[in-house]
């Protein structure tokens, strides 16, 4: 044997002594360790690796890479790396490995090259760490920043950031966006009538329905993942941004017309009830639309004439939706200043009572009046209560003011009752919002209390719209307050969804015909037909009628006709401010 071959078999064995020493050093580390020579071959396998991959030892030592991973894995993704290893780099990389079916495990791994013999990389030492508890961490962390913890839709910081990138892509691609701002309409009453718990349950309901209504035709960012639709076809984002607001980014639609057939969509899922607290309610939605470049190219501009569109869908009815438009800026404007005006107005005290007379039709004789606010601005002058009502409601502030006329509309008349004016009785409207107050019985009561007006006299007047929202509920505060001696007027009577078993389980005391079927009816047509059938009714169930809009002979001729009981319109008078129908109660005692 030669020298050469002699010493080329000692360095081999020498070699071979120091891999077995490394393998018995790296067998107890806890985490999985190879060593790969330059032929891709595992030369080195400890324990913990063949454990994480549920592989034997003798399927992977003196085995190639590409025989363990896999032809494929391995020209595309551990051979690159190996490469530049053995070019004397330190590569690192996080992947996730499917080891046993079904469970994903992420594996951050570090390639140190090895010098052993020479200023060439002989070996690769390939070590690795399970971060999939670091990575599930950091995940839940990620849904916590960026996802509603309740509808799992994602949340306002990733709306914004998502349509800031939809944004740049359509300025660079000259697409086009649609951002929908939608609002659940009337969802206080929700949370008033059934406490929070069920208007969380009810988002619940809202942001599944929304993704049901999407999951085929558009995309959804949810905590679960991303389902996407045929790239062919627009696709879109829903957020939770806040309290019941919600928000569709509607990214590269060809036509307009495509975003209002979604928008119908949208609406149209509102139409089924929404199953709350073991009840049946139904909701809508309003919705408002802007238009990227039309309408704005930044994230706060589209956003704000989103809202600014959904107001306007608000107050075109609700359950609807409209397109941003620059002249509802100006409109906007003068709905913030209304509502600054009317926050100054309660603590101003600027409003006042006007009492529109009531007339028993038989007799001629005053027997009750309705009280209705008028609110005097200094700038302003009087505002229409259509102008400011509506605001009031929507924003909350109708309590307050409703608290308000109640009390001094029992303080008058029982300043009137005193004075000896005789028995009127008295109507006092009451908002939705009031009406399922949870407290409204209390304070009801409360203000019979500290005015001393007589029940008896006091008459609730709530719209037949109200009353229906909540059956269950209605009917309990109208027999609470039946018990005080307080009289209960269905307002509007007609104009609703008329349900004949609420007159019976509420012990209804008079019906008010609405003045849409008193002005300008034909009374031989149906607009007679109507009001014969709801006085007939009225009668037959010994129910008051009050015919609301009287302004002509001829329509009070037709109502003393069909034994309607009392009448109202400016044909007697309109409505009056306090020292005005002071003046016509002292008429009437003077004749």
């Amino acid at each position: 044997m030669s020298l050469k071959n002699s010493q080329g078999k000692r360095n081999q064995e020498q070699l071979e002594h120091k891999l077995s020493l490394y393998q018995t050093m790296v067998n107890a580390a806890v985490e999985p360790i190879t060593l790969i020579d330059r032929n891709y071959t595992y030369r080195i396998v400890n324990h913990a690796y063949t454990e994480a991959r549920n592989l034997k030892k003798a399927d992977v030592l003196n085995h190639t890479v590409a025989d363990v991973w896999g032809e494929e894995v391995f020209q595309e993704i551990i051979k690159e790396k190996l490469d530049r290893c053995f070019a004397g780099n330190v590569v690192s990389d996080v992947s996730a490995y499917e080891f046993k079916k079904n469970e994903i495990n992420y594996v951050e791994t570090t390639y140190t090259p090895c010098f052993p013999s020479g200023p060439e990389a002989s070996y690769v030492v390939v070590i690795s760490h399970n971060i999939t508890e670091l990575k599930r961490s950091q995940e839940k962390l990620k849904i916590l920043a960026y996802y509603d913890s309740l509808t799992s839709l994602p949340n306002r910081p990733l709306f914004m950031d998502r349509l800031e990138q939809e944004i740049k892509y359509a300025r660079r691609n000259r697409t086009t966006i649609a951002v929908f701002f939608l609002d659940l309409d009337e969802f206080k009453k929700i949370n008033d009538s059934y406490g929070h718990s069920a208007g969380d349950s009810l988002l619940v309901s809202v942001g599944d329905r929304l993704t049901d209504c999407v999951r085929n035709s558009d995309t959804i960012g949810r905590s679960s993942g991303v389902i996407r639709r045929s790239q062919d076809e627009p696709s879109g984002h829903f957020s939770r941004i806040g309290g019941d607001e919600f928000t569709l980014i509607l990214p590269n639609f060809a036509d307009k017309k495509y975003v209002a057939t979604v928008a119908e969509k949208i609406i149209s899922i509102f139409n089924e009830p929404f199953q709350v607290a073991g009840r049946e309610v139904f909701i809508s939605t309003s919705i408002g639309i802007a238009l990227y470049p039309d309408n704005g190219d930044t994230v706060e501009t589209l956003l704000k004439n989103a809202d600014t569109a959904m107001y306007r869908a608000k107050e075109a009815g609700k359950n609807t939706f409209e397109y941003y438009s620059s002249a509802m800026n100006s409109k906007a404007k003068a709905r913030i200043k209304l509502e600054n005006e009317l926050r100054r107005a309660i603590d101003n005290q600027e409003f006042l009572l006007y009492y529109q007379p009531q007339y028993d039709i038989d007799t001629g004789q005053l027997v009750g009046m309705e009280s209705l606010i008028r609110w005097k601005n200094e700038k302003m002058g009087l505002v229409s209560p259509g102008e400011f009502i509506p605001l009031a409601e929507e924003t909350g502030m109708i309590v307050p003011i409703g608290e308000w006329v109640i009390q001094s509309a029992c303080r008058q008349g029982k300043i009137w009752k005193d004075q000896g004016y005789g028995n009127l009785h008295l109507g006092v409207n009451l908002s939705p919002r009031q009406f399922f107050d949870p407290h409204v019985v209390e304070k009801v009561q409360g203000v019979l209390d500290s005015t001393g007006f007589d029940p008896h006299f006091l008459e609730i007047e709530i719209t037949e719209t109200a009353m229906l929202q909540d059956n269950d509920k209605t009917v309990h505060i109208l027999n609470a307050l039946k018990e005080m001696g307080v009289n209960i007027s269905l307002d509007d009577f007609g104009t609703g969804y008329s349900s004949l078993s609420h007159l019976k389980m509420a012990h209804i005391d008079t019906l008010k015909i609405d003045q849409t079927f008193i002005l300008n009816a034909n009374l031989e047509g149906r607009d007679g037909a109507i009001i014969s059938a709801i006085i007939d009714l009225g009668r037959r169930l010994k129910i008051k009628v009050i015919a609301e809009g009287v302004e002509t002979k001829e329509s009070l001729a037709y109502l003393k006709k069909k034994n309607c009981h009392v009448a109202q319109g400016y044909l007697f008078s309109p409505p009056l401010p306090v020292d005005e129908f002071q003046k016509l109660l002292q008429e009437r005692e003077s004749v």
